[in-house]
C-alpha cells in the first residue's frame, strides 16, 4: 500500500522530526500557524531553493515562537511543511 503524502502525513513527519532534532514536541495548531507564516511569507528567511521529482522545495529560517529560530522545507506542491532540518 502507497503512503499518500498529504498535509496529517507531513504533520506527523514534521512532529518526529522536530523531537528528534530539536528535542521539541509541536501541536497541530502550532504546525498550521507555521504553514500559514511561511505561506504569507511572514518573517521567513529563504535559505535554497530546489526542484525535486516535480515539485519544488524551499528551505526557510523562521522564528518558532519562543522556542527558538528552526529550518523547515517547504514543498510547494503540498502546500506545507515537510519537515524540519538542523539549524547549523
Amino acid at each position: 500500500m502507497k503512503t499518500i503524502k498529504d498535509t496529517n502525513y507531513s504533520f506527523e513527519h514534521t512532529k518526529l522530526r522536530m523531537k528528534e532534532r530539536y528535542a521539541m514536541s509541536i501541536t497541530r495548531d502550532e504546525y498550521d500557524l507555521l504553514c500559514k507564516k511561511v505561506r504569507t511569507k511572514n518573517d521567513v528567511r529563504l535559505i535554497k531553493e530546489e526542484k525535486q521529482d516535480g515539485d519544488i522545495q524551499y528551505v526557510y529560517d523562521l522564528q518558532f515562537t519562543y522556542k527558538g529560530k528552526i529550518r523547515v522545507v517547504w514543498s510547494k506542491e503540498r502546500n506545507c511543511i515537510t519537515t524540519v532540518l538542523p539549524v547549523n
